[in-house]
């Protein structure tokens, strides 16, 4: 069996500790960018909402309008 290098072993500690770090900044950043993309959600069903609810009262006067 071969002997392991103390400075590979701290080398590879090193990388560990930095690739932990950043997946947790990734992880971070992920979560901000969903609360972001349900923001945006929420601001296209009120949107559609009130495109809705204009278009029913445009419609309902017209209909009033003509007599229909």
């Amino acid at each position: 069996m071969s002997e392991i290098d103390p400075q590979e072993f701290g080398a590879l500690q090193a990388d560990v500790r930095n690739l932990t770090h950043e997946i947790h900044l990734l992880r971070q950043e992920m979560a901000q960018v969903n609360a972001s993309i349900n923001q945006g959600k929420g601001g296209m069903y009120v949107l559609l909402l009130a495109a809705g609810a204009i278009g029913s009262g445009i419609t309902l006067f017209l209909k009033k309008m003509f007599g229909g």
